[in-house]
């Protein structure tokens, strides 16, 4: 059992159901399941992503707080509420990407996934199919190639362990004739994204983090992007469409809870990119209609 001390200074360092039948889904009706590709934000890092027939959910965490820090934003899904999960993509190990109950919670069925070195933690996945992915390595699984793209951020899970374990990455997610980024936690690295764009020209639509970065002029000693980065990040790996994640959950006690949507509202706005970028809200979804994206509450 590890300290609790470990888990307090993981906190502060942090600020940095298997049913025959699936159920129905708050804000992914049935009849969407006819769409090529619609998403969920589900809150913070976690997305509920339907490729064709396929369900993948990234860095699940559903719960009402990391340790003592209640949520500021709820989930908008419970874990009964979910449907079958193919696929479950760990980003990193830090607590507020890995809730180890929520990932219990999915039973047997997923392949969980996530960044070479996380084995560390593997008492913590339970479930029987697991697999863990260097950069550019890729599993296949359910008719979804799943391939790991490097990510500037800091690894381990309970901070101090960071000085030794370096696991994170991001996601290419490939299947049905679609490609998704999903960017999980990073700071701004042009290098690395457009290698991205280049093995992986075509993403259809990128979940990129947007707080808590530092500002403009700031120091990014931990691997968080800010609004204006990650559209640099968004440009960078060529993607179609944009959605933000990683804010209004966590981390804003004390600032702005409203600052980072605001001020990408307005870098949107300067680089003139209101039809590609949408800033949802917890709960919504977006659904990559044939006529173009479509945002329903």
């Amino acid at each position: 059992m590890r300290s609790a001390a470990l888990s307090l200074f993981a906190l502060l360092f942090c600020g940095c159901l298997v049913a025959h039948e699936e159920p129905a889904v708050r804000g992914m009706p049935r009849d969407d399941r006819s769409a090529p590709v619609s998403a969920v934000w589900v809150g913070h890092a976690t997305v509920l992503i339907r490729i064709g027939n396929r369900t993948v959910l990234t860095d699940p965490n559903l719960a009402g707080a990391i340790l003592v820090v209640p949520r500021e934003t709820p989930a908008s899904l419970e874990p009964r509420e979910l449907p079958p999960i193919d696929v479950a993509i760990l980003s990193h190990m830090h607590l507020d990407h890995f809730d180890a109950p929520t990932l219990r919670r999915l039973g047997p069925r997923p392949l969980v996934v996530y960044p070479k070195g996380g084995e560390a933690y593997d008492d913590e996945i339970l479930q029987p199919r697991k697999r863990s992915l260097s950069p550019w390595e890729s599993v296949e699984t359910a008719g979804l190639r799943i391939t790991a793209v490097p990510a500037r951020h800091q690894g381990g899970r309970y901070g101090v362990d960071a000085l030794w374990n370096h696991a994170c990455t991001g996601y290419v997610i490939e299947g049905f004739g679609h490609r998704i980024f999903f960017a999980g936690d990073t700071g701004y690295d042009a290098r690395l994204f457009h290698e991205i764009a280049d093995r992986f020209p075509g993403i259809e639509i990128a979940f990129i983090p947007i707080a808590p970065g530092k500002k403009e002029g700031g120091v990014d000693r931990w691997g968080h992007a800010n609004p204006r980065q990650a559209l640099d990040i968004f440009t960078d790996v060529g993607a179609r469409y944009m959605v933000p994640i990683h804010f209004e959950a966590y981390y804003s006690r004390g600032t702005d809870h409203g600052g980072p949507r605001r001020e990408l509202e307005t870098a949107v706005h300067s680089r003139r990119l209101e039809d590609r970028v949408f800033a949802l809200h917890t709960g919504e979804r977006i659904v990559l209609a044939s006529a173009g994206p479509v945002v329903m509450h």
